[in-house]
């Protein structure tokens, strides 16, 4: 075990200042909800949502209720530095106060506002299963959505994987060589990291949830930042669909598609098990009506 020396060292200061700096905002992108980048505005002309604006409603979606994570390190050029600490990091997140209070985004008791039932579900602490490193079938340097889900379907099928079910989320994390590349969308310039789901026409064990954090060499504090944003969209929305109108199969957005996570960007917390510590997104709380504030422990 270690820490990250937060206090001192110049690299956390200065992720924690490009995180704010760049006020990466995420965007429904075609089937994509991306964690957009200032270069995805200026390409786009579209306005990144304001910070803390909501409430989110529900649309009869799922969420996680006890998530199971497990991080992939895609080929052999992961930064050494993520590939030791991530485990750590993805332990505490899923095992802690920063996963309590999603549960006000249950919907045990809620019926979606498009008349959409509900799936009855209520959103626990969750699990971690480890990491797998992997030696990718599609070992360019420049990737598509599509070569990451046959990616995934194969390793889990040659057994390097854990199957996938309704509460497994696959966080993927690359090394700084390889560009992802979403229907014109580049990892790195337009957005910064993204979540998405495979095999969603109907709630069962051959959906495949995963996200994408790339890395953009903006230090791990900005990874942490990235991963925990799609983390906390994954649980309370794990099947982002096209679009700015949300409807089923999403779970909670506002009304224009944004996610938990979207509506408090550069809005910044710290997890901590006691001994590491590491930097994660505010999210929404309609119970609040603003963004959630303060630090995180685990267990």
């Amino acid at each position: 075990m270690f820490v990250i020396p937060r206090a001192v060292a110049a690299a956390c200061g200065m992720a924690a200042a490009l995180t704010l700096t760049i006020a990466a905002q995420a965007e429904a992108i075609g089937a994509h909800h991306i964690l957009a980048l200032p270069h995805y505005y200026e390409k786009t002309g579209r306005r990144p949502p304001g910070g803390g604006d909501g409430p989110v409603f529900y649309y009869g979606g799922s969420v996680f209720s006890s998530v199971k994570v497990v991080t992939v390190i895609w080929g052999d050029n992961v930064d050494p530095q993520t590939m030791e600490k991530i485990p750590i990091f993805s332990s505490d997140l899923v095992n802690s106060t920063y996963v309590d209070q999603m549960s006000e985004y249950d919907t045990l008791h809620h019926r979606g506002v498009n008349g959409h039932g509900s799936t009855k579900q209520h959103i626990a602490r969750g699990s971690y299963l480890g990491q797998a490193q992997i030696a990718p079938k599609h070992n360019a340097t420049q990737i598509t959505d599509r070569d990451i889900q046959e990616e995934l379907s194969y390793q889990i099928k040659i057994g390097v994987l854990p199957r996938n079910d309704l509460d497994t989320l696959y966080m993927i994390y690359f090394p700084p060589n390889v560009t992802i590349d979403l229907n014109g969308l580049i990892s790195c310039q337009d957005f910064g990291a993204y979540h998405f789901a495979k095999n969603t026409r109907r709630l069962k064990n051959s959906n495949l949830f995963y996200s994408a954090e790339p890395e953009c060499n903006a230090g791990f504090d900005f990874l942490t930042y990235a991963a925990s944003h799609e983390f906390a969209e994954a649980v309370t929305d794990n099947i982002p669909t096209p679009g700015s109108v949300p409807d089923f199969p999403q779970a909670w957005n506002d009304v224009h598609g944004h996610e938990i996570g979207d509506l408090c960007t550069g809005f910044l917390g710290t997890l901590t098990d006691g001994t590491n510590s590491f930097e994660v997104t505010q999210y929404y709380l309609n119970s609040t009506s603003g963004c959630s504030t303060g630090n995180y422990q685990s267990p």
